[in-house]
């Protein structure tokens, strides 16, 4: 077999270059991307890639800083599979500022001090918890689900509780926090996410990790791609600026904008039934129609399955211990509409009414600082640690995302301190607090859209 060539590469040959959508018109283009002042060409391996198409979102750019949070150490062999070449010498990016050297530092330090490694034990005890409120949702749906329309809503509140739990613990599992083998990961993944919860893991990693590499990035982030449902930031009401007023007024985008604090809660009921949907849509054969081919991730049997399993046992405890169709209804929609809200809830006090950046933004901003900007940390006490699934501490999370969520307590404090000492913005606040700066914000951007075709 002959030696793939290497060359030397500029950076601007590789950095924003449209590569992506070359490879929508061109299946052969390569998907290049810098690493440690190294180019890779990750075509041929982003249906294999574990993480899902996240990978695209550092074509044309530096992912040295992403690579390093997101992968282990093994991870730099299979790299090595795709690298085609070097950046020259005079070229060659000198490993970020003083700021962005400390946090790769304290990474290695935390790593050394054993945050990395998780309590199987403490897991062990979270995933047996969460199966206990599925048990007593079940266990009181069985035994009066036909007679009392109290149980009913108080056995689906529970499963839309269960269901939020297993979310956060699905979460751990596939961000690897829980396992190194990622075989290990995946599985409880599947089982959490999959079974107990009706998410795809692939739909997720797709979903999430994408959130990871670019969180609150206009137009990269999909997490604030919600407009015109909520809309996080006046980069999306670009669309509006060339409709003629007249129409303006009568576009049910801009409606649904400028009333977006009334229809917040009622457009959470169905956010989790939403993600449903997009699960089931995704792992299906055509599923990925819409991506280009060579960014298509494969679906496996048993993540099929899983998604089969949970819808089974989801139906057949309402139809089996339900008889009146309108109890059945009843237990849908508020089982639903529980998840939902306390899912998005914690989404929303992560990162909704932080900063929204713009793409050209986002590549002028080390890795680092656009984690903590975009991140709102909840302050701990027993409830607010159990309730987020350790997502209140949503900025060491950012930085460090395969650390498991019980050593989180251990670092915040340096964390910190450091973000203190560099002038980087550092956000705290109480749950209360946090929602009231995300009404705030959708708010705000009510108030630009109504300055919109005022003389309609």
């Amino acid at each position: 077999m002959a030696t793939p060539s290497v060359r030397t590469f500029t950076r601007a040959e590789i950095l924003n270059a449209d590569a992506l959508d070359e490879g929508k018109k061109d299946a052969e283009a390569p998907f290049l991307m810098i690493i440690d002042n190294k180019v890779y060409d990750v075509r041929e391996f982003v249906p294999d890639h574990p993480g899902g198409s996240v990978i695209l979102t550092h074509v044309g750019k530096d992912g040295t800083d992403v690579f390093e949070t997101f992968h282990p150490e093994a991870a730099w062999e299979t790299l090595a599979n795709f690298y085609v070449g070097d950046i020259a010498e005079s070229d060659r990016a000198i490993k970020g500022d003083d700021f962005a050297e400390e946090v790769r530092k304290m990474r290695k330090e935390f790593q050394a001090l054993g945050y990395y490694d998780s309590s199987k034990a403490y897991y062990a005890f979270k995933v047996a918890f969460n199966l206990s409120l599925w048990g007593l949702s079940t266990a009181i749906i069985a035994k009066w689900g036909q007679t009392s329309i109290l149980a009913t809503v108080i056995s689906a509140s529970l499963l839309g509780l269960f269901w939020q739990q297993c979310g956060w613990l699905a979460h751990d599992f596939l961000h690897h926090q829980v396992f190194h083998d990622r075989f290990w990961g995946d599985l409880g993944g599947a089982f959490l996410g999959g079974v107990c919860q009706g998410f795809s893991s692939s739909w997720w990693k797709d979903k999430h990790n994408t959130h990871h590499a670019a969180p609150n990035v206009h137009g990269e982030d999909p997490d604030i791609d919600t407009h015109p449902l909520l809309t996080w930031s006046e980069h999306a009401l670009e669309m509006f600026s060339d409709v003629p007023d007249e129409e303006l007024a009568r576009m049910w985008s801009r409606f649904m904008v400028l009333n977006q604090t009334w229809f917040y809660f009622p457009i959470l009921s169905f956010a989790r039934l939403s993600w449903c949907i997009q699960s089931i849509l995704f792992v299906l054969p055509n599923g990925q129609a819409h991506k280009p081919a060579g960014a298509r991730v494969p679906i496996s049997l048993v993540e099929q399955l899983s998604l089969a399993m949970h819808w089974t046992w989801y139906l057949s405890i309402m139809f089996l211990f339900i008889k009146d169709p309108v109890n059945i209804m009843v237990y849908f929609l508020v089982s639903q509409a529980v998840c939902g809200n306390l899912l998005a809830l914690v989404f929303s006090l992560n990162h909704n009414g932080m900063p929204v950046i713009s793409k050209e933004e986002a590549v002028n901003m080390d890795f680092f600082t656009k984690q903590i900007i975009t991140g709102r940390d909840v302050r701990p006490n027993l409830f607010s640690n159990w309730f987020t699934g350790g997502l209140n501490y949503q900025i060491e999370h950012h930085l460090f995302p395969s650390m498991p969520r019980h050593s989180f307590s251990k670092i915040q404090p340096a964390v910190e301190a450091l973000c203190k000492k560099y002038g980087v913005r550092y956000h705290t606040t109480g749950m209360v607090d946090g929602t009231q700066e995300v009404f705030a914000r959708l708010g705000e951007v009510s108030k630009a859209a109504s300055k919109m075709g005022k003389s309609a």
